[in-house]
């Protein structure tokens, strides 16, 4: 699951103001951003028993392996002195360390809903249903999972990007030789 995050300084700020999406106004420039690729794997396997009736009993058995396929911190090519460098680099690194963390203790977290989900069986008129309906049942559930644990993590980087955040990091950058109007990243 941990993956050294790739360092990229060839883009501009305004480069990386396009690539982040959002729109900027006159004093605000974005000097890093951090992009992860988060990756959802499972397997699964079904077991079923079926009556004399034909009549199927059908449970899976899941496994979900939580990771990142790419993580990379970009600085903007404007910080041209390691003294700013070094502060957007620590921010982005809030970033990486709050994915980490995040999907760390989300893996812990989806053990209990996903045996509660899968605990009891479903009942089937043939086999053939519950194969049919095997994949549809797992992703279901698996889709409602993974939208909770990237809202959490949405909402950790929401509390990283804060204007008391926004504020220290401009603080700091005021602090060094050369100084930019204000810090933004989102």
């Amino acid at each position: 699951m941990d993956i050294t995050p790739a360092e990229d300084s060839s883009r501009t700020a305004k480069a990386l103001q396009s690539v982040s999406g959002k729109t900027s106004d006159a004093y605000h420039n974005m000097y890093g951003l951090t992009h992860a690729e988060p990756e959802f794997r499972y397997e699964f396997q079904t077991r079923w028993w079926t009556s004399t009736d034909g009549r199927t009993c059908m449970v899976p058995d899941v496994s979900v392996k939580l990771g990142f396929a790419a993580m990379r911190v970009y600085l903007a090519r404007e910080l041209n002195d390691s003294c700013r460098r070094n502060i957007v680099r620590e921010h982005e690194l809030e970033h990486v360390s709050a994915w980490r963390s995040h999907f760390r203790i989300g893996a812990r977290m989806l053990e209990e809903p996903l045996r509660a989900a899968f605990s009891r069986p479903r009942y089937y008129a043939s086999q053939n249903q519950a194969r049919a309906d095997s994949r549809p049942w797992v992703e279901g559930i698996l889709k409602l999972l993974q939208q909770h644990l990237m809202n959490g993590v949405v909402a950790a980087h929401r509390a990283i990007d804060s204007p008391v955040a926004y504020q220290r990091v401009t603080q700091r950058l005021h602090a060094c030789p050369e100084r930019p109007l204000v810090y933004r990243e989102f």
